[in-house]
């Protein structure tokens, strides 16, 4: 079982000890990165992945619940995808712009409606008994528990379209991911603005500034 950060015992399995807090969160634009073969409003349906809280598959029938991730900002999309493997403490690290701007990535804006999430913010997750630190204060080798926690809040929030967060990458920023089988088509749309990451270089050197990194030599 997956320990917190300082070792101090083991960290929560679903079920939380009150009820998650659901919100109705507003229409308007959100950001993604993702690979040229995704289209930017195309949702995930295959269970290949290992994020945080997606792949996730319905426990009764075994089939992929289809997922997509969406920041509020474009700054935020950038810390959360180029940058999500950043190391601790960043600065003095050397990221490889070349790699990533020469490759399929695109960051596009998706036009949302209204949705009903999960709230998982601090206030959120302190309602339920949980902090922060529980769900979103380790890395990767702690998904399959986080995916846990999805998998239980979609099978117990049956009304619930999503869930909704501060960003690990960019705490100044939400992010947010829905599940596909509760979301109407119409309600996520492509924004018609999707572009190579290449052309957003200023944003993400400016990302990469506030981390104190730098480029390597070409």
């Amino acid at each position: 079982m997956a320990k917190t950060a300082g070792g101090a015992g083991a960290l929560p399995e679903p079920p939380p000890r009150h009820p998650f807090k659901l919100e109705t969160q507003k229409a308007g634009l959100w950001y993604r990165v993702h690979r040229g073969e995704y289209g930017p409003a195309q949702f995930n349906d295959t269970d290949k992945g290992d994020a945080r809280f997606s792949p996730l598959l319905d426990p009764a029938t075994g089939a992929v619940i289809p997922t997509i991730y969406a920041a509020a900002t474009v700054r935020g999309a950038i810390a959360e995808i180029l940058f999500h493997d950043a190391p601790m403490p960043s600065t003095g690290f050397i990221y490889d712009w070349e790699r990533d701007r020469t490759s399929s990535l695109h960051l596009s804006a998706i036009q949302l409606g209204s949705l009903r999430l999960v709230n998982l913010t601090s206030l959120g997750l302190r309602a339920a008994g949980l902090s922060v630190a529980d769900l979103f204060g380790t890395e990767k080798p702690d998904y399959p528990r986080t995916r846990r926690w999805a998998q239980a809040i979609w099978q117990s929030c049956p009304t619930a379209q999503g869930l909704r967060w501060m960003s690990v990458r960019d705490n100044t920023c939400a992010s947010l991911m829905l599940f596909g089988d509760r979301i109407n088509l119409a309600a996520c749309q492509d924004a018609a603005n999707s572009q190579p990451v290449a052309v957003y270089e200023a944003e993400v050197l400016g990302v990469l500034d506030v981390l104190g990194g730098g480029l390597g030599l070409v």
